[in-house]
């Protein structure tokens, strides 16, 4: 039996997406960054030597999709040089051509703070743009990204980020924007959706994020079950914008409210995995950190995390591409165990959740650290991310439907 089918057989699912960090350092001190503020001031590098043995593994495998993204992400990539990114992309395509199935497709995307940008990197995002996805993270006007999104010193921001994605427009380069919700935001979403709005022409999709835990220190950078009705009047005003835009002629594109509804209109429809399962499916993305540790189910997972779950002291880390092969990793015990603990999760949504046929998943962490086990259901993350979107998503097609039908 090869490894395709002892993989399978194991119910482990095919590699999409590589997440690699090519370093942990970070030129700013955004206020609600999920990296320790150790790691973001350490100026490790992933050795291309590592980048070439892990990728060797991976392809000599053959437990890839027929596509494959490669993501730069989690710590600052654009302060290592472009010079790093043209030798790792020249690496993994050659071996992708000796290794790697004929049909199988492999793609870069990097996620940048945007401070960095110049004209040696348009050049570089210019050279590669036919395999490169470029991310830019923005939380919207100044007065709402600058109190967060700071330097080392404390200092705003904002405007080298807008001169960065302005060199990008002059270069013809389009990106993607991440734009993380404060409840700072949520007092302004018209400005927030304005400032997006008037950069549309430049970008190839638009995003904003609620943080992904509601559990911070700081009132604003915080959310509870309280919090439902402001947000759900977020939701409701930038919906209002974006269709009033729409029917002044102007396209622009939110991928919440897209994908939310492409999540509706599937419901019960959706086969084989439900959104929950596809999110969360073992291997489907795969972490590798700048000292070689490899942790998988969702994007960006640390080896921090519920450090002493699995006895060994090293989270859901399936063990370090330095002193374990991929293939020991993915055949493991650890594995199988953190399977079945998110197959529970997954079990106990599925049973008390009318939400479920429409949540994106990745809640397994939270819920654990909120009630201490994996068997339990709703979190104020999942009331806020999903609930109440959702419901506001359903408000919206319903009022559209009733002036149809009008």
């Amino acid at each position: 039996m090869n490894n395709h089918a002892i993989y399978s057989s194991l119910g482990l699912s095919p590699v999409e997406m590589v997440i690699l960090q090519g370093t942990s350092f970070c030129n700013l001190n955004c206020k609600y960054c999920d990296l320790s503020v150790e790691g973001r001031k350490t100026r490790t590098t992933m050795e291309l030597s590592l980048v070439e043995r892990f990728f060797d593994e991976l392809f000599r495998g053959g437990f890839v999709a027929p596509e494959v993204l490669v993501l730069w992400h989690s710590g600052e990539p654009l302060t290592l040089p472009p010079a790093y990114y043209d030798e790792a992309i020249e690496r993994i395509l050659r071996l992708k051509d000796e290794l790697a199935p004929k049909n199988v497709e492999v793609r870069f995307a990097i996620q940048t703070n945007g401070v960095l940008i110049n004209e040696e990197w348009c050049r570089f995002f210019r050279r590669h743009a036919d395999r490169l996805e470029l991310g830019v993270s923005c939380d919207g006007p100044d007065e709402l990204h600058d109190l967060f999104r700071v330097n080392w010193a404390g200092k705003s921001t904002h405007a080298q980020v807008v001169h960065g994605m302005d060199l990008l427009h002059e270069h013809g380069i389009r990106y993607k924007i991440i734009a993380v919700v404060t409840r700072q935001t949520l007092r302004e979403p018209e400005r927030f959706y304005e400032f997006f709005f008037n950069r549309r022409e430049q970008l190839s999709g638009f995003h904003f994020n609620i943080l992904a835990d509601g559990n911070s220190a700081d009132w604003d950078l915080s959310y509870s079950a309280k919090d439902q009705a402001a947000y759900r009047s977020f939701y409701r005003r930038m919906l209002q914008l974006n269709q009033a835009s729409h029917d002044e002629g102007h396209s622009f594109s939110i991928l919440n409210f897209e994908q939310g509804i492409a999540r509706i209109l599937a419901g019960k429809s959706a086969s084989a995995l439900s959104f929950v399962e596809q999110a969360s499916a073992p291997l489907r993305s795969i972490n590798l950190d700048a000292s070689g540790n490899v942790t998988t189910f969702y994007a960006g997972l640390s080896v921090n995390l519920l450090p002493g779950e699995y006895g060994d002291g090293q989270g859901l880390s399936l063990g370090n591409v330095l002193t374990m092969s991929l293939d020991e990793m993915f055949r493991s015990d650890k594995l199988q165990r953190i399977m079945s603990d998110f197959a529970r999760s997954t079990r106990a949504c599925r049973e008390s959740c009318e939400y479920f046929s429409v949540c994106p998943g990745g809640f397994e962490i939270l819920k654990k650290q909120a009630h201490g086990t994996f068997e339990a259901s709703e979190t104020k993350e999942c009331l806020i991310h999903v609930k109440t979107l959702v419901d506001v998503l359903l408000d919206d097609i319903h009022a559209h439907l009733e002036l149809k039908a009008c």
